[in-house]
This record gives structure tokens, C-alpha cells and sequence, in this order.
């Protein structure tokens, strides 16, 4: 290519490199004409966020309105379902027997009587159990009403201390309990007061009670009426109860005071009132404690030992000098003997379920502190463990955690004191 051509080929790519440079000195992204135009970036306007937020917002109310008319369909479908399912197994008992075979034979002027007996019988009346009615059906399910029947029957009759759980008709309103620990045998003498409320006349008082022998039962319906009669009382171990007959059935509605006079060991294993030991400068020695969660206080105490009967309780624990006793509760008042005996009065609890309740008679001595609201924290141990300050970092951790639980929930610790008892097993 000669000179003069190669001039005028630059020559003529000019106006093109112009016209692109121009397109990108104007933000057009190097195009030029319309699609510059078509492609410019346009500008973010609150409007045009209001229009976003605004499709956003509908976008999500239709899929909930969906998600709505879905769940409903699925409801109907299932109720729908269960209804031609029930009507199918009530009537298809029927179906092949003498009734439903009906319209292949002559129907007897009793027919509409037999159909309404059998409709009775599959819809009995209410406090019948399944499978009862006016007339007895002829039917291959019979035989199987009749069972249920029967077998209603039979947990009618049987008494109520051979059922798993307490029958009900008794609520206990308060314990009071005292302990004598005699740590030399490893066993214990108690008397407990319950003051229980009649919720539907009976006669018998059934409670749980395991591995421990009652002397005396006494009940009384208040200081004026004076006792009532008890014509007997005994333990069930079947179902860990001690039952309470009496020769006139408790009124409903009123308040009794239960008595009950026992004895148990302190057990060898770690469950109800058991004990431990530790060895300190070469001697071993003993301590009583309490684990009772989550059935186990009917093995210390006559209790009605199921979450659902709270109570309030009032504990008072007789023991050597040389031990000391713990409770849930702060001691009030401590009573000395002549012939070296302690009797520790604890405060009363406020409402709680059985397990909730703990004591323990032991020579442990502890450490102590107090939290910003003035809850006493005490961490009971071995002397040698708190002398050499093994139990300093589970001391200040426990308070810590119970200002921050206090912070967190903002409610306050409901008990005066919180001790804690480091036990080796």
C-alpha cells in the first residue's frame, strides 16, 4: 500500500475514535446514540424505593394468604377424611350381619327398636364405658364390647391403691415434718402433719410411703371435732403407698390433718435419705443427705409424692451436737439438749413439689458470700477441702451466675439463701 492510501485509511477512522471518545467522556459505557441512552444508569429516587419496599410488601402478603388457603384445604381434608372414616368402621360391623343384610329379607315390627339399641350401643350416653348400651347386638363386634366391658368393669372394682398414680381426691395443703437422725445405726424416726384437703368423699387416705415402718396413723378433721376413727392402715409396696381406712368416708370440701408416726433406715444407696462417707486424718466419717428427684421422698417421709400436689413445709431436725443440719430453708430457732442432742427448727418453705425438698446432717464446715441483693451463698465441704480454698472458684461462679440470672430475667432470687453441699458421690 502505497503512502497516500495509508493517509487517507486514518484519515477516515477519525470521526468513529472521535464519536467513541465522546461516548466515554459522557458515562455511556463507549456506546453511542440511542443504546448510550438505553444503558445510562438511572438515578435511585426515594419514589422508586417506596415502588421496591411497596412489591416487596405484597409480594410476601400473597405468598401468606397462600400459605393460608393451603392449610385450611389441609384441615378440611383431614377432618373429611377422619368423618368417612368413623362412619365406615361404625358401620361396617353391621354391614354383614343381620342388619345390614335388612333389605334382602323381611324387616320384624322390632326392627326400628333393635336399630335404635344398636344405635345406643355405638354412641353410648355419657359415665358409660365404651361399649355399653340398652340392647345387646348380635353383630361380630360384640364380643369385643364386651370385653371393654368387662375390663371397665374390672378397674372399677379394683381398689384405688393398686393404681400406678394417687386416685385423686385428696390435695395436701401443708407438711410438717420432724427428723431424728441417728447416724450411729443409720436409721431415723419421723412424725409428719399433713394438713390435706377433701376434694370428693372417700374413705380411704392413700399416699406414697416406701421402705419404712409405720407405728401409729391418726386423723383428725379439726381441734373441736377431735380424731376420727381409722379402722386400719397398712403399706402397699406394689405401688409404694401407705393407705389409710377409715370407718366413715371424709366430707368433701373440708380440711383434715393426717398424723403419722414411722421409722426407716438411712439407705446405702444414693436415692431418698442416704448416707456417705469421707475419711479425714485417718478416720471415716458419715454424713445424711437428701436426693429425692424425681420420685424418691417417699422413702424419707408419708408424702403424696407426684409433681402435681405442691405444698408448703416445715421441717424440724433432731441430731447430735457434733453434726449440723441444713434444709432448704434458713434456721429459725435451734433448741440444745442436756443429754447433747441439737433440734434445728427450719423456716417454712413456700409452695413446692415434694422432690423440691433437700436437708442433710453432716460436720462440714463452709465458706460464704453475698450477692449484690443480699442473697447468702453457702458452699459446704470437707474442713480440709475449705481450708485449702478447693471450693473458692464454685463459691464466686454461683454468685455470679445468680446476679446475672437476676439481671437477665429481672426477677429475684425467691429464696433468702442458697447453700450448696460438694458430697463425693
Amino acid at each position: 500500500m502505497s503512502l497516500a492510501e495509508k493517509r487517507e485509511a486514518s484519515f477516515s477512522l477519525t470521526p468513529m475514535m472521535i464519536e467513541e471518545d465522546a461516548a466515554l467522556r459522557n458515562g455511556s459505557r463507549g456506546l453511542s446514540g440511542q443504546w448510550a441512552d438505553a444503558a445510562a444508569v438511572r438515578p435511585r429516587t426515594t419514589e422508586r424505593h417506596i415502588t421496591v419496599h411497596k412489591r416487596l410488601v405484597l409480594g410476601f402478603a400473597i405468598s401468606i394468604l397462600a400459605l393460608l388457603v393451603v392449610t385450611m384445604i389441609a384441615v378440611l381434608l383431614s377432618v373429611r377424611i377422619e368423618e368417612c372414616s368413623s362412619s365406615s368402621s361404625s358401620g361396617g360391623g353391621d354391614a354383614d350381619g343381620p342388619a345390614g343384610r335388612a333389605g334382602n329379607r323381611s324387616v320384624p315390627a322390632g326392627g326400628a327398636a333393635a336399630s335404635a339399641g344398636s344405635a345406643r350401643r355405638n354412641h353410648p350416653s355419657a359415665g358409660e364405658p365404651p361399649g355399653r348400651g340398652g340392647v345387646e347386638s348380635e353383630a361380630p363386634g360384640g364380643e369385643e364390647a364386651a370385653a371393654e366391658e368387662e375390663e371397665w368393669q374390672r378397674r372399677r372394682e379394683q381398689p384405688p391403691w393398686t393404681q400406678l398414680r394417687l386416685p385423686g381426691h385428696l390435695r395436701p395443703l401443708h407438711y410438717n415434718l420432724m427428723l431424728s437422725a441417728f447416724m450411729e445405726n443409720f436409721t431415723f424416726s419421723g412424725e409428719v402433719n399433713v394438713q390435706i384437703e377433701c376434694l370428693n368423699a372417700t374413705r380411704y387416705i392413700v399416699l406414697h410411703a416406701h421402705r419404712m415402718h409405720v407405728e401409729a396413723a391418726r386423723v383428725a378433721e379439726d381441734r373441736l371435732a377431735g380424731a376420727l376413727r381409722v379402722s386400719s392402715f397398712f403399706l402397699y409396696p406394689q405401688t409404694q403407698v401407705f393407705v389409710v381406712v377409715l370407718n366413715r368416708s371424709l366430707e368433701a370440701h373440708r380440711s383434715y390433718n393426717l398424723k403419722i408416726i414411722y421409722s426407716a433406715p438411712i439407705e446405702n444407696e444414693l436415692l431418698g435419705f442416704f448416707r456417705s462417707s469421707y475419711v479425714l486424718y485417718g478416720e471415716r466419717r458419715f454424713l445424711a443427705v437428701t436426693q429425692f428427684s424425681p420420685t424418691h421422698a417417699r422413702k424419707a417421709f408419708p408424702c403424696f409424692d407426684e409433681p402435681i400436689y405442691k405444698a408448703t413445709f416445715k421441717i424440724s431436725i433432731k441430731h447430735q451436737a457434733t453434726y449440723l443440719s441444713l434444709s432448704n430453708m434458713p434456721v429459725e430457732t435451734s433448741v440444745f439438749e442436756e443429754d447433747g442432742w441439737v433440734t434445728d427448727h427450719f423456716s417454712q418453705t413456700p409452695l413446692m413439689s415434694t422432690y423440691y425438698l433437700a436437708w442433710a446432717v453432716c460436720n462440714f464446715t463452709y465458706r460464704e458470700t453475698t450477692t449484690k441483693n443480699g442473697v447468702l451463698i453457702r458452699l459446704y465441704a470437707r474442713p480440709d477441702a475449705i481450708r485449702r480454698g478447693s471450693g473458692d472458684y464454685a463459691l464466686n461462679i454461683t454468685r455470679r451466675l445468680v446476679e446475672f440470672y437476676e439481671d437477665y430475667f429481672k426477677v429475684p432470687y425467691s429464696l433468702p439463701k442458697l447453700g450448696k453441699l460438694v458430697e463425693r458421690n
